[in-house]
Order: structure tokens, then sequence, then C-alpha cells
């Protein structure tokens, strides 16, 4: 085949000696046995394999572009007008055909004809045909020919439901739960808040590149902070992706690229069967369109508002990022955002002044009001109730520990109140300098400190 497509023999013999010379050793006992030749198959890792795979399936697309010529294979009613037979992901394979025995037929056949040349073979087992629009005799006579089991809507595709209609609670369900237990699994019992937060993005990031699959997303909101205060950004006291917006933002780099006329697969698919040279910000929104294009075209509005797509463009592409921060919803700045974007202070220290600075520390006086029977007296000085203002700084044993914290950054006054010493903090991280960067960096820790000595205390 190498020969056919114009390689030179010598480029050709190259080749085949890297799939003669494969072999392997296997270690026992910290040995390696007698090298044992391989059948077939190149060495694992081989920095040719992903262009001979290419090669390989290039004689599988001209297999398969030869059906035109056949007169037994008819087109899928929704691919002729692209000549489309077929899409290759790795290795995934999709055909497409008329639902009529024949045309099924013939289209295994070319199949078959590739895999008696290349030794490439489909698995059966884990392949599947799926009909719409036919009798169930007809249905049964198809599956009984090529010898494929009759499959389903829904599928899962690398974890995501496939389906003609509208995903549902219970299509994603088991996405849902795939992610829950990642975060809820017994590793990240061990983790802090700050390596908990982690995880969540992490996870998170994952479900974002849904997205640009047009999978709705939904988001519950807690009760400790209100998920919009928690989806700002940094410089506004929050940290997180607001999926819904995110969401949206990948649907309308969609809009953008249909408008664009990119040159890939799907919107040359759009372009034939539903725009027809017409114009994808005016046109009406066409019949029969499936509820994820539907989505696409309801979304073009946004773009109105924003009078074009040129600001969310960037050297020729189209920033999802760009168009997130234009349709979520930006809060008033915090004073106290230097002291945690840029502290040099541990993340899980930093994650607690981050709860305590917006006064939603789970100190006693807060478990109190959420109606929990407990004691609300200090666990560190056994004498007052305990609140954010008493235990950090009020308190007799928080204070002597600040009192030897000052002096060892040379610092002689005494210790102020919460929102004061907050105040100076901020200030301090806001500079440069090297002396002002160890007092926020000691603020940080010495209040992580006290909590964790607070909770040892309670604890025992």
């Amino acid at each position: 085949m190498l020969s056919e497509l114009g390689f030179p023999l010598k480029f050709v013999n190259w080749v085949m000696q890297c799939l003669y010379s494969v072999s392997y050793s296997i270690l026992i006992n910290g040995c390696p046995t007698k090298p044992i030749p391989a059948k077939k198959g190149l060495r694992q890792g081989d920095p040719i394999s992903p262009y001979l795979f290419a090669l390989g399936m290039e004689y599988l697309s001209r297999c398969l572009a030869a059906l035109a010529e056949d007169t037994n294979f008819s087109y899928h009613p929704r691919c002729k007008k692209l000549d489309l037979t077929h899409m290759m992901f790795a290795d995934d394979l999709l055909m497409f055909s008329r639902a009529d025995e024949g045309a099924v037929k013939a289209l295994f056949d070319a199949f078959t004809k590739f895999s008696l040349a290349s030794g490439l073979e489909a698995n059966l087992h884990k392949s599947e045909v799926y009909l719409a629009g036919v009798s169930n005799h007809v249905a049964s006579s198809i599956v009984s020919s090529i010898g494929v089991p009759k499959g389903s809507f829904p599928f899962r595709y690398l974890g995501v439901p496939l389906t003609t209609r509208k995903l549902s609670f219970t299509d994603c369900k088991p996405l849902i739960d795939r992610t829950v237990a990642r975060i809820k699994s017994w590793t990240s019992k061990f983790l802090s808040y700050a390596g908990r937060l982690q995880l969540v993005k992490s996870i998170l990031g994952k479900l974002l590149s849904l997205g640009s699959n047009c999978v709705s997303l939904r988001v519950v909101e807690g009760n400790t902070i209100a998920l919009k205060q928690l989806c700002f950004p940094k410089s506004c006291g929050g940290n997180l992706k607001d999926l819904t917006v995110w969401n949206k933002a990948a649907v309308l780099k969609h809009c953008w690229a249909l408008a664009l006329k990119q040159d890939r697969l799907w919107v040359r698919w759009i372009h034939a069967y539903y725009i027809q040279h017409r114009d994808f910000w005016t046109m009406p929104i066409p019949n029969g369109l499936t509820w994820s294009l539907r989505k696409i075209w309801h979304n073009r509005e946004v773009f109105l508002q924003a009078n074009g797509v040129d600001q969310f463009v960037q050297a020729g592409k189209f920033r999802i990022q760009k168009m997130y921060k234009f349709l979520h919803p930006v809060g008033a700045q915090v004073g106290w955002k230097r002291l945690i974007c840029n502290s040099h202070a541990s993340p899980k220290s930093t994650f607690i002044v981050w709860l305590a600075v917006q006064n939603i520390l789970a100190t006693k006086d807060r478990l109190i009001r959420w109606q929990l029977n407990i004691d609300g007296i200090c666990g560190l000085c056994q004498v007052e109730n305990e609140n954010l203002e008493h235990l950090f700084f009020s308190c007799s044993y928080s204070q002597e520990i600040w009192k030897q914290v000052l002096l060892s950054l040379g610092v002689n006054r005494t210790v102020l109140p919460w929102h004061e010493e907050v105040q100076i903090a901020v200030k301090k991280s806001r500079s440069t300098q090297k002396q002002a960067c160890k007092y926020s960096i000691a603020f940080i820790e010495s209040v992580y400190c006290i909590w964790l000595q607070r909770n040892a205390k309670e604890l025992n």
C-alpha cells in the first residue's frame, strides 16, 4: 500500500524493518529473559505509529469512497450532499448508509475488504447497528445479514450520553454519579479545605469541556455561600467557574463557527442541510432542528447585544474565556483581594483566612445560629462566648500568640480588634517589600494555627 501511495522503496524497506525487528523481554527477578520475537505490530510508543495508522485508514477511506459507484449502495438521507460514508475517531469507526439490506451489506463488505488486506478487524461484540424509520421486519433482516447486534438510543461514547432527544436527568445521572463519587472518595477526606477546593475545580474543569458538546448543565445553589458570590472572580471574592454561563459561552463558539463557515465537517453539514446559502445571523430558525442545534440558534441574540464578535476573537480564534467574562456578572471588588490572591502563605491557611474575612468561618456563634445544640464558650480561654472577633484577637490565649508574632516581626504595638488587624494585613499585602510580605504571611499562618488549636481543643 505504501508503494501504491508513491512512497520510495527505500522508505518502505525502513518501515518494514521497524515491523520485523520488534521483540520483547520479560524481567524475571530483575533480569531480562531472552528476547521474544513479536508476530505483528510496532514497538510500544514508536513515534511512526500514528502516521502508519493514518496511512492504513486512508485505504479504508478509499474502500468506502468507492461505494459511490456501487449500485447496491445508497447514502444515508442526511449524508448524500457531502458524500459522507464514515467518520473515524482513533480506534472508533462510525459508518453511515441508507437503512436497507443491500446498502448495509455493501458497506459491511467494503469494511471486510479492508480487514482482509490490513489484518485489522472490528470487534463485533462491541459493535452495534442503529436503525430508524424502518419496520421491525427490515431491521431484523439487516441485523441478521451482518451479524451485528442492534443498538438503541441513548448510548454512551467516552462517558457522554448520545441521544436524538434532549438529555434528561436520567441520561446524565451516571456521569453525575461518577463525578460526585470522585469528589467524595475516601482520599478527599484527608485533604484540607484548599485541597478539596482544588479537587472540585479540577473535576469541574473536565465538565467544562462538555460545553462544546452543547450539554445543558444545571447547578444547584448551596446554603453556606451564595453560588453567585462563589463564581465571582478572585478580585471579587470568588474562585469558581459558573458552569451554566460557561456552557452558554461554549455554545456561542459554535455560532461563530457557523457564521464564519469554518472548514469543519459539522459546519459544512449544517450549511448543506439547514442554512443553505442564507445569512446565519438573520435567517429564521429552520424546522426539524435537534435540541442541541436549536440551542445554538437561540443564542445568536447574545452577539447582537455585544455588537458583533470581534471582541471575543483573538489571533483568529474564538476565546470562550472572553465570552464568559462578557456573560458573567462581576461584583464589587473586595478590599482584601490582595491578601488572598497575592498570598505567599500555604493554600490551606489562605483558604481559612478567606472564610474568616467573609465572616463565614464555622465559629460557635454561627453553629448555634444553625440550631446546633453545642456549648458556646470559647475552648481556648474557657471564659467568653466564641465568635470570630473573640477567637482570633480578643481571646487571652490568642492575644499571647499575637504578641509573640508581632515581637518576632519587630512591631511594637498592642493587639488590635479583628477588622483593624485585617486592614493592616491587607495594606501590607499591597507592598512588595520583604518585611511587608513577611507580615502578611505571618498574619495568615497565625490565623490558621489558632484555628487548628481551637479545633484540637474542641475535639479533645
